[in-house]
């Protein structure tokens, strides 16, 4: 049965987000931020992976040999956020990150962008051979913002340039037209797409209220 394209009510979106940070899924479970992230990802990826696939990998478990606790409406609402940043991408309509595009913490001490950079680059991780064997130089300049602001194991220029808030902040600002810019890298035809437009200077982290 196909699952609808819409977008997730804000009712939807609270119950499926409380779901993610409770007890009823593992520690290593995506949030929702970093579902959302993961969700552009997989929708951008030169490489298909199954729906068994991608469920195991944001939850941390295997969502058919484990069904049995796996609340099946909140699954159900997964697929169709993932149903719905696909249309958005195919659309061209772009999109809208569910946080603020900064590095700086909330009221919370968290940093929200953070985590959605987290799940972008777990799927990127993932399928790395599949992302940089045609386009390298392409996808690691349109990756940089998105391991800028996924605070993982820096190399040095990260760690420099971190130290930099204006420009960290530019970058940042940058993150949803390259989303779009790779998806138009990995899924139109090359004589559509001219590719990332612009000259752009696995450890999930589990966020807690």
């Amino acid at each position: 049965m196909p699952f609808p394209c819409d977008p997730l009510s804000d009712d939807q979106l609270e119950q499926l987000d409380t779901y993610l940070l409770s007890d009823n899924v593992k520690e290593e479970a995506l949030d929702y931020i970093a579902l959302h992230g993961y969700l552009c990802a997989l929708n951008i990826s030169p490489e298909s992976i199954s729906e068994n696939a991608w469920l195991t990998q944001v939850l941390a478990e295997n969502p058919q040999s484990n069904a049995n606790h796996l609340d099946p409406q909140m699954l159900d609402l997964m697929r169709q956020e993932n149903n719905y940043i696909r249309g958005c991408l195919e659309s061209d309509t772009g999109i809208e990150l569910p946080c603020d595009l900064t590095l700086e913490l909330d009221e919370e001490g968290d940093c929200l962008l953070e985590y959605w950079a987290q799940g972008f680059m777990e799927l990127v991780f993932s399928q790395e051979e599949a992302w940089f064997s045609q386009h390298e130089d392409a996808v690691a300049e349109s990756l940089l913002p998105f391991m800028l602001a996924a605070n993982l194991d820096e190399d040095q220029e990260l760690a420099e340039l971190r130290n930099q808030p204006k420009l960290c902040q530019q970058l940042c600002e940058q993150i949803p037209e390259l989303v779009q810019d790779l998806f138009l890298l990995f899924r139109v035809p090359a004589d559509k797409s001219k590719g990332p437009t612009k000259n752009h200077a696995n450890g999930n982290k589990k966020r807690r209220h």
